[in-house]
């Protein structure tokens, strides 16, 4: 009973008082609350708050927080807080009739703002850059608007000299919808803000240049402002070097030392395996890290691509060697070849002179013929009969084709590293 009394009773009391004070109480009546009222009772917010004839200056400018790079797809991502400023017209009072009063925090959501769009957005349909964030209007009807941004750009990205490459990246920003007569963009003077940038352990950033441009499309007469930020940024190659420039070093030396293995030794063939097993394996985990780019692409690549191709051809070498290590025949070397590997050739290949021109050949040549315990009883024969003779000039040869390769490995690796600047 006492519940439905109170029901009944209590909302003809609130209007009584009502009644008698002439109107409903607010409890949050404050001359704050008064102002805002009056500000927004008539405010269109969709309405660009000057006469048609006066031109909305926007002063903008861009605090950077983070930034991010995107190699596969080819997006820059910048995390940023943008400061922009305008000045309403309606949004004007006289302090000194609001208990002096100057300054008022509204909602984003309840003023005009400029539609500051990013024109080169990866975001397709989505241009909703800013966060929601309210505005610091004076009374002078100057507003204030620093919201937090993220903007995603797209990017041509240059990866030729991966991982030790510079990207140039851009930002577009301008009004969607008004030309330069309605909305005149300004930046401010001076260099970009960075001190608030968080360290980047992949990416730094060598400069930041601001520029205001004035555009004509051929849809329109009137010209179009667009703020362009420039970023120039580097990456930071340390933790790359081991990664890139170890296993560099590593395919070089084993490519190298294919050729300085005996000429008839059967481990060459092994080797230049090996190394095309790795070269093959760290092409795939480049695939892996960067995109297929058919313009320039990475020098890392060609690199290892080239280096693929010598082993192919020194696997091959090492073929045509040891089956010329092996010849067994009584065919003599041409006496051209043996006179040119006894002159300033074999000086050249640093070469020991021809063992038919040694005094002790058959002596000396016993050890260096024995390939394996299961052939040793038949190369003792080869040696200690006429044709062993043949058969170490055959040898001689042999190694003579194994330093000339390594001599023009040596030259063409050289050649590579300067050009490929690994």
């Amino acid at each position: 009973m006492n519940g439905l009394l109170t029901f009944f009773v209590l909302p003809l009391m609130v209007s009584a008082q009502s009644a008698r004070t002439g109107g409903p109480t607010l409890w949050n009546h404050t001359v704050m609350d008064k102002l805002k009222h009056e500000l927004l009772a008539h405010y269109d917010k969709f309405t660009r708050p000057a006469h048609h004839n006066n031109t909305t200056v926007v002063n903008i400018d861009l605090n950077f927080k983070h930034i991010d790079l995107d190699e596969m797809s080819s997006i820059f991502t910048v995390y940023v807080w943008a400061k922009m400023l305008w000045n309403d017209e309606k949004l004007r009072w006289n302090a000194s009739d609001y208990e002096n009063i100057n300054l008022l925090h509204l909602a984003d959501h309840e003023v005009w703002q400029p539609d500051i769009t990013l024109y080169n957005s990866a975001q397709g349909s989505e241009i909703d850059h800013y966060g929601n964030t309210h505005c610091l209007v004076y009374d002078s009807g100057q507003v204030l608007w620093v919201p937090p941004a993220e903007f995603h750009a797209f990017c041509q990205i240059d990866l030729h000299y991966w991982p030790f490459d510079t990207q140039t990246c851009s930002l577009t920003l301008g009004s969607w919808t008004y030309d330069g007569e309605q909305i005149d963009l300004q930046i401010e003077e001076g260099e970009a803000e960075l001190e608030m940038l968080h360290n980047n352990s992949q990416w730094e950033i060598l400069s930041v240049e601001k520029k205001r441009n004035e555009k004509f499309y051929p849809c329109c007469t009137e010209g179009y402002i667009d703020i362009t930020y420039t970023l120039t940024m580097r990456r930071r190659s340390e933790a790359y070097r081991t990664v890139v420039i170890t296993p560099a070093t590593v395919v070089i030396l084993l490519t190298l030392a294919a050729f300085l293995l005996p000429s008839h030794a059967g481990e060459k063939i092994i080797l230049n395996g090996v190394t095309a097993v790795i070269i093959c394996m760290l092409l795939l985990s480049f695939s892996e890290r960067l995109p297929e780019m058919a313009y320039r692409p990475p020098l890392i690549i060609l690199f290892y691509g080239s280096c693929l191709t010598m082993v192919a051809f020194a696997l091959i070498e090492s073929v045509v060697v040891i089956r010329i290590s092996k010849n067994y025949s009584a065919h003599p070397l041409p006496w051209f070849i043996k006179q040119a590997l006894s002159g300033w050739l074999g000086t050249v290949l640093l070469l020991e002179p021809p063992p038919s021109m040694q005094p002790s050949t058959l002596g000396s040549m016993g050890e260096e013929m024995r390939d394996n315990a299961d052939d040793q009883h038949d190369q003792q024969h080869i040696i200690s009969s006429p044709i062993g003779l043949s058969h170490k000039d055959w040898l001689h040869f042999a190694t003579a084709i194994d330093r000339i390769f390594l001599f023009t490995y040596v030259f063409v690796f050289l050649i590579m590293i300067i050009s490929f600047h690994i």
